[in-house]
């Protein structure tokens, strides 16, 4: 079994939680009553809406939660192979892999 590669992980966690990132914005601009928005506020602490600096800094801090996502989603991904494999034995591993 091959390994996951952090970088391409990292940017594409990265992408996918910016994405979502300025999704919620939009909507919060297009429907303000909606109350789902105050998860916002309390992901990026002293978050405004509709200040140009308080958008780059949800933006960049989305860019970091979903590199520590990842870091942590490949460090599990990739060290479960080789815990089983000692655990259980590589000849258990080999045969369900068959």
């Amino acid at each position: 079994m091959t390994k996951l590669p952090y970088l391409r992980t990292m940017f594409a966690t990265c992408m996918l939680f910016q994405v979502i990132y300025v999704l919620c914005v939009v909507l919060w601009l297009a429907f303000p009553g909606l109350k789902g928005h105050a998860l916002l506020l309390a992901v990026f602490p002293n978050f405004e809406l509709l200040t140009v600096g308080s958008f780059i800094y949800g933006f960049i801090g989305s860019m970091v939660y979903g590199w520590i996502a990842a870091i942590i989603f490949v460090f599990f991904f990739n060290l479960w192979p080789p815990l089983v494999a000692a655990v259980v034995g590589r000849r258990a591993v080999r045969a369900s892999q068959l």
